[in-house]
């Protein structure tokens, strides 16, 4: 008879990995007080990257889809986090709020969208992101239109920056059990073939539906947390093309449906970033131009 049982061996593995994962966060928690607000502000964009890049992965990656309109949620978190704090309501609230809208608003898009496929409906969603960034500019008297909202300025950059570890922690967990859970194997059986995976008995349609759920949520508090951290929100910026380029790119540069493909693409993305920034700032978005040529390129030699 074996000493230890599965279930007291599976519980000492996962504290053995607790151990890493609990080291990291210290760490992450005391660089910023160690090396000040430019460590605090550049691990911050690095943490909403990541959470961007494995949200987008749940759609682009795990079900396959051409997915342009992440940014909207982003943008939809945003506004309604911003339009919180104006009206003297907590973050943790405005954050709720949030998430409680990009919830069904994903719900409800889904059903038109997962109609399409193939670049219409990557035309759709890219339709939709640029739809939220022109009725923000139109309702000028609720958005504060094309000049944007100002926030008040944020006294507590800390919590936001713990905010922002928090969920790129539970977001890189959640992505974990999602790649290895039943639902992960609808998604994946999904992808290869769907008229495959509805004669095994997939609902295929309510599979997807989930996944744009899954995807829009954190999108939408990273755009919440990202609009606290500046105090300021503006459509250009919030539903700006660039939100939905960066998360595609970190999913797709190295292994798409996977944690540690998006991780790393996230990683990387962001230290290419932040040297551009530093040495040729008008060449930023000259790099995603450059890397979607080398990932289309790449991609057509694999098929």
């Amino acid at each position: 008879m074996p000493i230890f049982s599965n279930k007291q061996v599976r519980l000492k593995r996962l504290g053995l990995a607790l151990i890493p994962v609990c080291g990291l966060v210290a760490a992450l928690l005391l660089i910023p007080t160690i090396w000040g607000e430019y460590a605090r502000i550049l691990l911050f964009t690095i943490l909403l990257y990541v959470t961007m890049a494995l949200s987008y992965d749940v759609v682009g990656g795990l079900l396959g889809y051409l997915y342009l309109g992440h940014g909207l949620f982003f943008g939809l978190g945003a506004y309604t986090t911003a339009l919180a704090l104006k009206h003297s309501q907590p973050l943790l609230l405005a954050l709720v709020l949030a998430a409680c809208l990009a919830l069904p608003a994903a719900a409800l898009l889904s059903l038109p969208l997962f109609r399409l496929h193939g670049a219409v409906f990557a035309l759709a969603t890219l339709g939709l992101l640029l739809l939220g960034g022109q009725l923000t500019s139109n309702l000028s008297w609720w958005t504060g239109g094309a000049a944007g909202l100002s926030l008040p300025p944020n006294h507590d950059p800390m919590l936001t920056y713990s905010l922002a570890l928090i969920l790129s922690l539970l977001v890189v967990g959640a992505h974990w059990l999602l790649c290895r859970s039943r639902l992960g194997l609808k998604l994946s059986s999904t992808r290869e073939s769907e008229e495959m995976a509805e004669s095994v008995g997939i609902n295929c349609g309510q599979v997807k539906r989930l996944a744009l759920i899954f995807s829009a949520v954190p999108a939408a508090l990273a755009g919440g947390l990202h609009a606290r951290e500046i105090s300021f929100v503006i459509p250009a910026e919030a539903f700006g093309l660039e939100n939905s380029l960066a998360p595609l790119l970190m999913c797709l540069l190295l292994k798409p449906g996977t944690t540690w493909g998006p991780l790393l693409g996230a990683l990387i993305l962001s230290a290419a970033q932040e040297f551009i920034w530093t040495t040729v700032p008008s060449f930023r978005l000259s790099l995603y131009g450059i890397l979607l040529i080398f990932i289309g390129m790449q991609r057509a030699k694999q098929s």
